[in-house]
């Protein structure tokens, strides 16, 4: 049975296996983030649009690093295209195995061609960011564009992702995808 002193030092090295082995990232993690989808032909807002920040979590493994959902949160654009995710109420005390997060946004009717971050080594969505988005015109068009959520994401956490997705299954003559009911409280 190793002493007092083995156990300090494996809990050590464990821990430095854990820092080195983990995202590590000194960037912007738990917001807020802002920015605006904008229609590139006409250069005006998108409004309507579903914005999701996603964190995973990384779960050391002795054969590979695998990655979990953690949590998520939404926002809606507003009529000028804008969105603000708030900042994530109550962050891990320990957060360096949360990666930063997926940003993912959707548009119905819409395919994104090109992020703009001002300045142009700005953090996305911290610093000024602009989403450029083509609107599709064709029905086979619209019909070739992916209309799923994030994977491995609990429908329950993106609901005004879905509702967005929705909009675009119903142009298409798709059914739409079930949002889970709104827990009511006591």
């Amino acid at each position: 049975m190793p002493g007092p002193r083995s156990r300090l030092t494996l809990a050590l090295i464990a821990l430095l296996v854990a820092a080195w082995s983990t995202p590590g990232e000194t960037s912007e993690k738990w917001g807020p983030f802002r920015g605006q989808l904008v229609d590139q032909a006409t250069g005006k807002g998108i409004a309507g649009a579903a914005v999701i920040a996603i964190w995973w979590k990384n779960e050391p493994n002795p054969v590979q690093m695998n990655r979990s959902f953690f949590d998520a949160t939404e926002a809606v654009t507003d009529a000028e295209g804008r969105f603000e995710i708030p900042r994530y109420a109550k962050p891990p005390f320990f957060d360096f195995q949360i990666f930063l997060p997926e940003i993912t946004y959707f548009a119905p009717g819409y395919l994104s061609l090109r992020k703009q971050v001002t300045p142009s080594d700005g953090q996305p969505f911290v610093a000024e960011t602009t989403i450029f988005m083509e609107r599709i015109e064709t029905r086979e068009a619209l019909a070739q564009k992916s209309r799923s959520g994030p994977a491995a994401v609990p429908l329950d956490k993106m609901k005004e992702f879905t509702k967005a997705v929705n909009v675009e299954r119903a142009l298409l003559g798709l059914s739409p995808i079930t949002i889970p009911a709104q827990e009511t409280k006591p």
